[in-house]
């Protein structure tokens, strides 16, 4: 199993068509690619904890889109060659070709971000529905 965190830093905020793409790109992925195991989009939130670590009431606002520096992707592959598949695939490429652009571009590589990537070796855990 490939579990990996990928880091994409933006390269001005993160634009309403970016946003509209990445609210979509889940379910795409998930649709034409079964040996990802899971596939998750995220934006950067608000801590919501104060100094003493108790919530913050109220909650603080969400960040802004103009706010945001990063896209993070949590992903988890069946093995590396599902992770080949993924970034060798129609939803990446697609992405990439697409919405490349809002990204800080990676000078050794033309046509891809900046990126920070780890892989990660599990020795422990659970992912618990929220409604359990």
């Amino acid at each position: 199993m490939i579990t990996l965190i990928s880091r994409w830093e933006l390269l001005d905020g993160c634009p309403t068509q970016l946003k509209c793409e990445l609210d979509s790109l889940a379910d795409k992925v998930k649709a034409v690619e079964p040996d990802t195991l899971m596939y998750l989009v995220h934006l950067q939130a608000p801590g919501p904890l104060d100094s003493s670590n108790n919530p913050i009431e109220p909650p603080p606002p969400l960040i802004p889109l103009a706010g945001q520096n990063e896209v993070i992707f949590l992903e988890i592959y069946k093995d590396e060659v599902a992770f080949s598949r993924h970034v060798n695939g129609p939803v990446f490429q697609a992405f990439l070709k697409g919405y490349g652009k809002y990204f800080k571009q990676d000078p050794e590589r033309p046509g891809w971000p900046i990126t920070k990537n780890a892989t990660l070796s599990r020795v422990s855990g659970f992912i618990r529905n929220a409604a359990d």
